[in-house]
């Protein structure tokens, strides 16, 4: 079933005219995959989903408007128009993770309870379908009834691979299963024995192969050491690996990419060696650290690799001593891109990359001195 946002339909064509007319692309060779949000969402944007097979994108956060409608904490947007599906159902929370099921439809995790067309907070309407926490929506709007993990805290992370959908956050159990910070979920519903048991906080998921790459608050897998971040394979309940890197502080964001995984969080040692805020360690044995070294003055919150480039958004303000507000690119050789320098004006919480532009969410309202209200999209020349 399609749900429907409450509006006056007379008002459509105008709305979607003026809303594709402020949201239109800097040019036509950059239209199929680019957005530029004004005046854009009212609340923090969180995550950016990577695009599903028409390059739709599921934006996520505590904002609860973007344009002219009530979207509550999540937003579809056209790659080609940019302009915001209405017919996509509403949360009732904060929406923290998004992923792209590769059929039109997203799956999102975070802090809400219910999902219908007009949830403000309560769960009584007609069309209102209780989701605690994680929730898959099919392409054309309905909610999936077959996938429903009830979890009992917060979802903060979320990746899909094949067959199943891992989970981060703060919760302790999963449809009454105990499941302490990380589970997974069949996209059939099934709820799997994948069960790395962690001591405290998931906050980033990254898969690659046959390991599920966690980072977070935790000090603790299974009851063994794992400092902060960690490898757990995707087979039966979840073995821990040897991979250790041994970070000092939170880690917030993980991008793999081939045989390397990058670290992003408040940290400022990796194995006891200084690394602010960012680092690389390899994926074999126990986790060799690279000399890949941004050195940031502050707290990076999201990454995004592309080719040889890994984008880096957080609440910094310098990259190796150069000045970088808030977002910076940084070759795979380590060296700081010197044209690639948005200046958003607050903090970066989430990064998505895709051909030829770098996708930003967060709590500025301007990049580059430009307004643009919590969402932007940059391109990889800096333009």
């Amino acid at each position: 079933m399609v749900r429907s946002r409450n509006f006056d339909r007379r008002l459509v064509p105008a709305v979607i005219a003026s809303v594709a007319l402020l949201l239109s692309f800097a040019s036509a060779a950059q239209a199929i995959d680019r957005i530029s949000v004004v005046p854009g969402f009212n609340g923090q944007v969180n995550v950016i989903s990577e695009p599903d097979s028409n390059g739709t994108r599921y934006l996520g956060g505590d904002f609860t408007l973007f344009q002219p409608w009530n979207t509550g904490g999540g937003a579809l947007v056209g790659a080609s128009s940019g302009d915001v599906n209405p017919s996509f159902p509403k949360v009732n929370g904060t929406i923290y993770a998004a992923a792209a099921d590769g059929s039109g439809g997203f799956y999102i995790g975070g802090s809400f309870t219910c999902i219908g067309p007009n949830t403000s907070g309560s769960c009584n309407g007609a069309d209102d379908v209780v989701r605690n926490r994680a929730a898959h929506i099919h392409a054309n709007g309905s909610v999936d009834t077959g996938w429903n993990p009830t979890l009992n805290g917060v979802v903060y992370a979320l990746a899909v691979s094949g067959s199943n959908v891992y989970l981060g956050g703060n919760f302790s159990a999963i449809s009454g299963a105990a499941r302490n910070g990380a589970a997974a979920v069949g996209t059939d519903g099934t709820i799997s024995s994948w069960n790395p048991d962690l001591n405290n906080s998931v906050l980033a998921i990254g898969v690659s192969g046959s390991n599920v790459y966690l980072g977070g608050n935790f000090t603790t897998v299974g009851g063994i050491a794992r400092n902060r971040a960690a490898a757990v394979t995707t087979d039966g309940a979840g073995t821990l690996t040897d991979w250790n890197p041994n970070l000092n502080n939170t880690v917030y964001a993980i991008g793999v990419s081939g045989s390397t995984v990058y670290l992003g969080g408040a940290f400022t040692t990796v194995g006891g060696i200084a690394r602010n805020r960012a680092a690389a360690v390899t994926t074999d044995g126990a986790g060799t650290l690279t000399s890949w070294n941004p050195n940031l003055d502050g707290t990076v919150r999201a990454i995004g690799v592309l080719g040889s480039t890994v984008y880096l958004g957080g609440d910094f303000d310098t990259a190796g001593g150069i000045t970088r507000n808030k977002a910076a690119a940084v070759g795979t050789d380590g060296t700081l891109d010197p044209n690639w320098n948005p200046n958003p004006n607050a903090v970066v919480y989430a990064i998505a990359v895709s051909g030829s532009n770098v996708y930003l969410g967060g709590n500025f309202t301007t990049v580059g001195g430009i307004a643009r209200n919590r969402a932007a999209a940059v391109g990889t020349d800096g333009t």
